[in-house]
């Protein structure tokens, strides 16, 4: 593709200054971008090779596959996970149910849910039994841990 003129092709805008914006850019824009000036005294041309950095997300702090507790006692369940974009993180819930990270803590119920992904189960009692499924996403990919709390 060729920009000759300041304008905007798709997600590409030559602006008047010379310089070029790549909206919402992904891997797959990496490459060598080729910058020519043309004048009456001559032309004059810039190689500029661009890297995107950019992964599908990573859950590096995961809980147990199997968490056994007592009545009454709390339960953390840590899901952290690293991706660029920044992952968002989902739980399911034994009911199927889903909670959703956000910017600050959220409280659901007895479920306490940290912005970085980990929950917490309060005053835990059998009705918290069951399978807890935390999913990390980003436009590049996924990736999953399951566990199951017995309650006891």
């Amino acid at each position: 593709m060729v920009l000759d003129a300041p304008q905007a092709v798709g997600r590409f805008s030559l602006l008047e200054n010379g310089s070029l914006t790549v909206r919402e850019a992904s891997v797959f824009d990496r490459g060598t971008y080729l910058c020519k000036v043309s004048t009456e005294y001559g032309t004059s041309v810039m190689n500029v090779p661009v890297i995107v950095i950019a992964y599908p997300p990573w859950i590096t702090s995961e809980p147990a596959p199997v968490i056994y507790a007592r009545p009454g006692n709390s339960v953390k369940l840590n899901c952290m996970a690293i991706g660029i974009p920044k992952a968002e993180i989902t739980w399911e819930l034994p009911d199927k149910s889903h909670l959703t990270t956000g910017a600050q803590s959220r409280l659901y119920g007895n479920k306490f849910l940290h912005p970085q992904g980990s929950l917490v189960i309060q005053q835990s009692s059998q009705r918290d039994a069951g399978f807890y499924k935390c999913t990390a996403k980003n436009i590049l990919g996924s990736d999953s841990k399951t566990t199951y709390i017995h309650i006891f």
